[in-house]
């Protein structure tokens, strides 16, 4: 019996100061991890905590606490980077802006005071130009704006597709001429009726099109294919440094390319041809293929 009591107290004592170790081993972990945590937050800093000790629950106290801290910074830098491209942006609208207007002054300072009819001609077809960049952007502004708030509604109804998107497309001929680009068509001219806004599909169609006007280095595929249950609109062109482009960024909102910094483009084109999609049930898809710069619009039919 007494040989029963000393071991009991023995294990009991041993399982005591086990417990006691374990109890200073752990609180001196989770003091360090909590001054690392503190260090964390007073400094604004995503240091990766180090723990010395390796105890599997604390272990794993440690692994949650910088995984953490890693998605913060993740995130930060997300919120950064948008920030930056934002103000860049505001920038680039600000000049785009503040450009033409400038211009359109001088050009109606000449105007008054030509007295020449072919010189006043070309101010007149200057001017007009200009109004119709600035027109075409402010109304893109005026889009993007109307696509933030959540209360916008695009109004739905069942629409000819085919018609809208080659009216749209014959519709730059006379720009695609100007600007010497020769522009490739394979497309299926059946009647497609949509459940579509018509504006917004000509707004879609018209920003992917002057996306590869602008970005562009050669001539310009058009594919539009009528398929079994949907409808395809492809835009493919060349580009010549394609690794510039960040294909998993082309369609947020102000994105620009390298080879978009001095184009005079806004950074909203494609980003609102994929918001229009998403809201008419669309499918927009961006790649790069060969060195060509391929954008897909795919909706499925009635």
């Amino acid at each position: 019996m007494e040989v029963k009591l000393i071991t009991t107290v023995v294990i009991l004592s041993i399982l005591l100061i086990i417990t006691i170790v374990k109890y200073i081993l752990y609180r001196r972990q989770i003091v360090n991890i909590c001054r690392q945590m503190a260090f964390i937050r007073e400094n604004n800093t995503n240091k990766i905590i180090y723990n010395d000790i390796i105890e599997r629950e604390v272990l794993k106290l440690t692994d949650l606490v910088n995984l953490m801290c890693e998605e913060h910074k993740a995130k930060e830098n997300i919120l950064k980077e948008k920030d930056r491209r934002l103000k860049n942006a505001l920038a680039g609208i600000s000049h785009d802006i503040r450009t033409p207007l400038t211009s359109l002054k001088g050009y109606f300072e000449l105007l008054e005071s030509e007295t020449d009819i072919k010189k006043r001609q070309i101010y007149n077809e200057v001017i007009n130009k200009k109004l119709t960049d600035l027109t075409e952007l402010l109304e893109e502004l005026f889009m993007y704006t109307k696509l933030q708030n959540e209360e916008y509604i695009l109004e739905l109804k069942e629409n000819n597709f085919t018609q809208i998107v080659l009216g749209t497309l014959f519709s730059f001929y006379n720009e695609f001429k100007k600007k010497n680009i020769t522009v490739d068509v394979d497309i299926d001219e059946e009647p497609v009726m949509l459940l579509c806004n018509d504006i917004a599909v000509k707004r879609m169609v018209s920003n992917i099109l002057k996306n590869a006007m602008l970005h562009g280095s050669g001539n310009i595929n058009i594919i539009y294919k009528i398929k079994s249950g949907s409808v395809e609109f492809c835009c493919r062109n060349s580009i010549n440094t394609p690794e510039e482009i960040d294909i998993s960024q082309v369609f947020d909102r102000f994105y620009k390319a390298d080879t978009a910094r001095n184009r005079g483009s806004t950074g909203l084109g494609l980003s609102v041809a994929k918001e229009l999609a998403d809201r008419m049930g669309g499918l927009v898809k961006a790649s790069i293929e060969n060195g060509e710069f391929v954008i897909r619009l795919v909706f499925k039919t009635i």
